[in-house]
């Protein structure tokens, strides 16, 4: 059994997800993480683009549009029902197979697609001869918005269902708007390996990502049930691609990779922003364990029970998470705006003193990356800057 410390243990999970020398463009980025996770809310930045952001810096994002979302010829990404709704490279497509089956198996998309088979039949139709389509696109009396999911029209919810169970698939966004092809037309193919094979390999991604976790970790990762994940993490043991780990402070064995990923070093920059969706964090009660960072979003609280902010955003400052800013980006004023910015009660006054200048310098290449020309200083919170 291989043992790490605490330290060990977080330095090589923030390396293994991206956090080192020598990373530079969104290749890189998706290339470490494996998935962006697609989140519509947009009050600084949309979180899809922040973890390149977190890692490599202020890329371009009409850069990001095209790699992510252009045409086929010019697209590296395919969206997947992987961790949420996600971002995955187009070569991971087929890992998901089994889980488009595992919805084509379902009692309620198999009544829907019997309910509305000539509505199915119709939308294929159109998409054949007209190529990729976005919803707004299709004429007919069944596209009307109405009460139920989400106001969706029967087309828009077939639509999605159809993309779920892989009979249709994403041909890029037109703004944040989904265009739906035909698994052909964007030259997708169904992978040859089978579904134990595919289950696999989503498992080592997950290992690789994480660099140490546990179980239920690993499970989450792809969004298996940590029932469905334990006798693959098992078989990948027994063949000598994961490695049981025992990592100080943690009561739950860990597995880690045959071949650790090190070299955890933010350089320069040391304090970064994350996305509330960010691999980092999203697993919250192991952003506890390793960070003693105890993190929630409170869009869903009412405004009189939030204690920090809207959509606050994680501040890593070297190996440690320090804090939380709730940004907003006022676009017609050309402004960010920071809401409310708290320091972790364990933070001293020397640490606050020596992170603020790295955290001023932080917000404003956030200000550049969004296009904003000025940063006000926190409305609230425990943790002051001055005039930025």
């Amino acid at each position: 059994m291989r043992k790490l410390s605490a330290k060990e243990a977080r330095e090589i999970s923030l390396a293994a997800l991206g956090f080192r020398a020598g990373l530079s463009s969104l290749d890189d980025a998706i290339g470490n993480l494996g998935l962006f996770q697609l989140d519509t809310v947009n009050v600084f930045e949309r979180a899809h683009l922040m973890p390149a952001f977190s890692r490599i810096g202020p890329y371009p994002k009409d850069s990001f549009q095209s790699w992510a979302f252009g045409p086929k010829g010019e697209r590296k990404l395919e969206e997947a029902w992987a961790h949420c709704a996600a971002l995955i490279p187009r070569s991971d497509w087929g890992l998901f197979e089994f889980r488009r089956n595992e919805y084509r198996n379902q009692e309620k998309f198999i009544a829907r697609f019997q309910k509305h088979s000539s509505l199915v039949g119709w939308i294929s139709k159109e998409i054949a001869s007209n190529g990729p389509m976005l919803a707004g696109d299709f004429e007919h009396e069944q596209n009307r918005r109405k009460g139920d999911w989400w106001g969706w029209s029967d087309v828009k919810v077939l639509l999605e269902s159809l993309w779920f169970t892989g009979e249709l698939v994403a041909d890029g966004r037109q703004g944040f708007a989904r265009r739906y092809a035909l698994p052909e037309q964007v030259k997708l193919k169904a992978t040859s390996l089978t579904e134990h094979e595919q289950k696999l390999e989503l498992i080592r991604k997950a290992a690789k990502a994480l660099g140490v976790a546990t179980l239920k970790e690993l499970a989450d990762y792809y969004r298996f049930y940590p029932t469905q994940a334990r006798p693959l993490v098992q078989e990948l043991v027994l063949a000598g691609d994961l490695v049981e780990t025992k990592v100080e402070g943690w009561s739950e064995i860990a597995y880690s990779p045959k071949k650790l990923t090190q070299g955890f070093e933010l350089g320069e920059r040391r304090l970064r922003l994350l996305s509330p969706f960010d691999p980092l964090v999203w697993f919250r009660s192991r952003a506890k364990r390793i960070f003693d960072f105890d993190y929630q979003i409170e869009i869903y609280f009412p405004a009189a029970k939030r204690t920090y902010g809207y959509y606050t955003l994680p501040i890593l400052f070297d190996d440690k998470l320090v804090g939380r800013v709730d940004l907003k980006h006022d676009r017609k004023a050309n402004v960010l705006e920071t809401q409310a910015l708290w320091a972790e009660p364990s933070v001293k006054k020397t640490e606050l003193a020596e992170m603020t200048p790295h955290l001023v310098a932080e917000l404003k290449l956030a200000a550049y990356w969004v296009g904003a020309q000025k940063v006000n200083p926190p409305l609230r919170g425990n943790w002051p800057l001055g005039r930025i």
